[in-house]
């Protein structure tokens, strides 16, 4: 089984907010990939501070009300079983500190990062920018993959 660490673009999509990039059957076939056991989702708790902005954000500009959804996705996200939360441990921050000094702002990419490398989780995003920041500076890749990625990894 492949631990899977979600970037908050992924998350998103429990919010019925459209990614552009993932279509209805990645996340189909994502969702057949964690029934079938050959992946499990996790997520960091300090993603809600993205989260919350970026769906409240999303709401204001097209106008739409969310009040109905949140009660639905929060409780999927908390309670369904189908994600498992957790915590940056001591070494992923200082990490994360270390990403920031090179000058990485976003502190939650950095956390997500760290952790996927402290926990051995693949660090799902498709975030380029932020993995040519981590090449640049020297640091190991190969655990960061997108959704399409991920999917051709788990054919073969």
């Amino acid at each position: 089984m492949i631990k899977i660490l979600l970037d908050s673009t992924y998350i998103l999509l429990s919010f019925g907010i459209k990614v552009k990039g993932i279509s209805d059957d990645h996340i189909v076939r994502l969702r057949e990939a964690y029934l079938q056991g050959q992946i499990k989702f996790y997520c960091l708790t300090i993603v809600w501070i993205e989260i919350i902005g970026k769906v409240c954000k999303e709401s204001e500009r097209l106008g739409v009300d969310v009040h109905d959804i949140l009660r639905v996705a929060i409780k999927s996200l908390l309670e369904s079983g189908f994600y498992q939360w957790i915590a940056p441990n001591a070494e992923a921050v200082k990490l994360a500190f270390e990403l920031r000094m090179l000058g990485h702002k976003d502190i939650i990419d950095n956390l997500l990062y760290a952790t996927s490398i402290t926990e051995d989780m693949v660090f799902l995003t498709m975030d380029e920018e932020f993995k040519e920041f981590l090449r640049r500076n020297g640091f190991n890749t190969e655990n960061i993959m997108n959704h399409e990625q991920l999917l051709e990894k788990l054919k073969s």
